[in-house]
């Protein structure tokens, strides 16, 4: 038998109810997709004759005039952006991301910023946000060259794609949908609806190889794409896609379109979702609903709900007892509420739903026979004026924070170079929690300290990371690492 790769080097690998997170590991490959790869490995291509062709046979099976495919679905955004920003134009590919003289604006609707829209940003283009028709107008007021819609947030905005296309299709800007955590169809809606680019996850739902990315549409802005990317030395050179890359791709849309069984899959989603309620639901006072989809949702969730008198626990720290447990189970963070967690069954595979809803029971049982949780004991006084110093992995930052105590709660606001915002927190004798947040263009970055005050100073680690709006879980909130900090007392 094989070692398994991942135990041997110490990494427990899990059951993921969280669907296709790349955090996660986005999805496991198709059986055919993994022969394809293990065929493509074995000889050499040149990689512009194999996209050339590649892109034709995308063409024939998602409708579009033209596809590549990328290193993932972000970098399918930053070089559908440096194709609408610089063309095949070598003086300006070159420059990239320095902009000054090029047309560099990049028109997004305010509710559909999103992380990746960063890969936009990379490319030298200057965000502009519109929420009416009126700010869309004055936006073009001056030159654009090309506007980034989130597929999934679209319905949010007044503006529609029909409109936009109306409007910007007669000027000649481009524009581009990210759809990169839907499933693609044939011909893909948002091209029929009026895009010019449209970007969808190769590791995700399509179940190709987990570093790829597709970008369908206009064949001489795909084409663009493609000649900005890797292996051509412009700003996605580091973004290499491999030739076995675009055959596991091209697999995995064949199997798409021409084998799945669509129904029989769903009908497989509703059994597991159907065996985990059946296992859970023996516990009392446990609930359980299915969440039907919705808008480019095709995947039902179960919704678990249980009295937290009767189980002192909430939505994460069931989700980490079940992580720490075995068989291992990945919970989604982003939905975990104090009384519930949802379930994805997507990536479930056979005989998995049983281990999970047995998983959940029994973490359900520990629970409920656990002690409720002590009162706190009387907190340090900590209100005033702090200076904070935070070490990260490389380089430190100052903080100057102002605190104010209510009995063990904290609030504040506090100030650094490029990051200024308020301040949260809770005391519990000498243990200290500090939460520092500050928007940044669509994400919101995140400082967590835990620590302990002692003999007028206080100093921990610290938890970093940044979240979006559509992921505001631990996860994100946490995914830059630790730092170490301390603080002292200033005037």
């Amino acid at each position: 038998m094989t070692t398994n790769p991942y135990l041997a080097l110490g990494v427990r690998p899990f059951i993921n109810c969280c669907s296709v997170r790349t955090m996660h590991g986005g999805s496991l490959m198709l059986p055919q997709v993994r022969a394809a790869v293990d065929a493509a490995s074995r000889q050499f291509v040149n990689l512009d004759e194999l996209m050339e062709a590649a892109s034709k046979r995308i063409a024939e099976l998602t409708g579009a005039e033209s596809g590549i495919v990328t290193c993932g679905s972000a970098a399918a955004v930053a070089l559908g952006t440096a194709a609408c920003v610089a063309g095949n134009d070598p003086a300006k590919m070159l420059r990239l991301p320095f902009t000054d003289g090029m047309v560099n604006r990049a028109i997004i609707p305010a509710k559909q910023r999103f992380a990746y829209d960063q890969a936009v940003r990379m490319c030298g283009c200057k965000i502009v946000e519109i929420e009416t028709r009126a700010d869309l107008d004055e936006a073009l007021k001056q030159p654009v060259a090309l506007v980034v819609l989130l597929g999934k947030q679209e319905h949010l905005t007044s503006v529609r794609l029909e409109e936009l296309a109306s409007v910007c299709k007669p000027r000649g800007i481009p524009i581009m949908v990210d759809a990169a955590s839907e499933h693609i169809q044939r011909p893909s809606p948002w091209l029929v609806r009026g895009a010019d680019l449209v970007i969808y996850s190769g590791g995700k739902f399509l179940r190709g190889p987990q570093t790829s990315g597709l970008l369908l549409g206009s064949k001489r802005l795909v084409e663009a794409a493609w000649r900005n990317a890797s292996p051509h030395q412009a700003l996605g050179r580091p973004m290499k896609v491999s030739k076995e890359d675009v055959i596991g791709v091209l697999t995995a849309l064949e199997y798409w379109f021409e084998e799945r069984d669509w129904a029989a899959e769903r009908q497989q989603w509703y059994d597991d979702l159907s065996v985990i309620l059946q296992r859970v639901a023996r516990q009392p006072l446990v609930h359980g609903e299915v969440i039907e989809p919705e808008g480019v949702d095709l995947v039902p969730r179960l919704r678990l709900t249980w009295d937290r008198w009767e189980y002192p626990v909430d939505g994460l720290a069931m989700r980490q007892r079940v992580l720490d447990g075995e068989p291992r189970i990945m919970l989604d963070d982003n939905s975990a509420t104090g009384d519930s967690i949802l379930i994805d069954p997507f990536q479930l595979q056979p005989g998995e739903a049983a281990q999970v809803g047995d998983a959940i029971a029994a973490a359900l049982r520990d629970a409920r026979g656990a002690a409720q949780l002590p009162v706190p004991p009387a907190p340090a006084e900590i209100a005033g004026n702090w200076e904070l110093r935070l070490d990260f992995l490389q380089g430190s930052r100052l903080h100057r924070l102002n605190l104010e105590q209510r009995g063990h709660v904290l609030a504040g606001h506090q100030h650094s170079a490029q990051f200024e915002g308020p301040v949260s927190g809770w005391v519990s004798g000498n243990l200290v929690q500090l939460s520092l947040t500050s928007r940044y263009e669509a994400s919101t970055i995140c400082y967590f300290f835990d620590g302990e005050f002692r003999d007028g100073t206080m100093s921990g680690t610290a938890v970093l990371g940044a979240a979006s709006d559509q992921n505001q879980g631990v996860v994100n909130r946490s995914q830059f690492g630790t730092g170490t900090w301390r603080a002292s007392r200033v005037a």
